[in-house]
């Protein structure tokens, strides 16, 4: 099979998993920090015979996007991609985080379940979030969380809290919770919740709710999809659990 390739900056925190995973099926996976070189990088990806590459990295996303011509309309709303793909008409800029999430929901989350948003709202994962059944937001303004909500279908947006109390009752009538990082307060945690942590969640949280699904669930999807569109190899997300 063609080789992947896994362009960062110096963090590299899925290579291992992804060498792992890939090793028994023949598929070299090959690191490159591109720096300034990333424009070359990306236009000889496919004529040097690579299925494609993950990108690693918020800001190396965003660069990647603008000098990729072609672009699925999740990249294009998240404005950055995580992972390029190869094809006859050349690479193609993906952002496969939102079909990530949904696929968290579809194994560990059961159909419907009412949602509350934790942490910095954002907007380009909400078509993950298609598989709740409401989806409210605990955000810092009212304005930020209207624009989280508003990312969404019309009929699963929930409500907004901005203060501590507000939050408090809608986490009373949620199932779910969706951790994305910062102050996960305690006054929002019942011992009925599942919470679905984007980044690790504080010790704490897991002797206060029912069931945690750490990172690496949402990590394992998104390496098993980008693999599924580079090289068509379908695993499992188990096959990427060591993250």
């Amino acid at each position: 099979m063609k080789p992947l390739a896994y362009l960062h900056d110096g963090e590299a925190p899925f290579l291992a998993p992804l060498i792992a995973a890939l090793s028994p099926q023949g598929v070299p996976v090959l690191a490159a920090r591109p720096g300034a070189a990333l424009s070359d990088a990306l236009r000889g990806l496919c004529p040097l015979g690579f299925a494609g590459a993950w990108v690693e990295g918020e800001e190396l996303g965003k660069r990647a996007l603008s000098e990729t011509a072609q672009r699925e309309p999740e990249a294009r709303l998240a404005g950055r991609v995580d992972a390029v793909a190869c094809g006859f008409a050349g690479p193609r800029g993906l952002f496969l985080a939102p079909a990530a999430l949904g696929r968290v929901f579809d194994r560990h989350v059961y159909p419907g379940a009412r949602l509350l948003w934790v942490g910095a709202p954002q907007p380009e994962l909400a078509p993950g979030l298609r598989g709740a059944g409401e989806v409210s937001v605990y955000a810092a303004t009212p304005a930020e969380g209207e624009a989280f909500l508003a990312a969404l279908p019309e009929g699963l947006r929930g409500r907004v809290a901005v203060r501590p109390d507000e939050a408090r009752a809608l986490a009373a009538e949620a199932d779910l919770l969706l951790y994305a990082g910062g102050r996960l307060p305690a006054e929002v945690l019942f011992p009925y919740h599942t919470v679905l942590a984007l980044l690790p969640p504080p010790r704490s949280v897991y002797q206060a709710v029912e069931r945690v699904l750490e990172p690496e669930f949402f990590w394992a999807e998104r390496l098993a999809l980008f693999v599924q569109e580079t090289l068509g190899l379908s695993l499992p997300p188990e096959a990427f659990y060591e993250l």
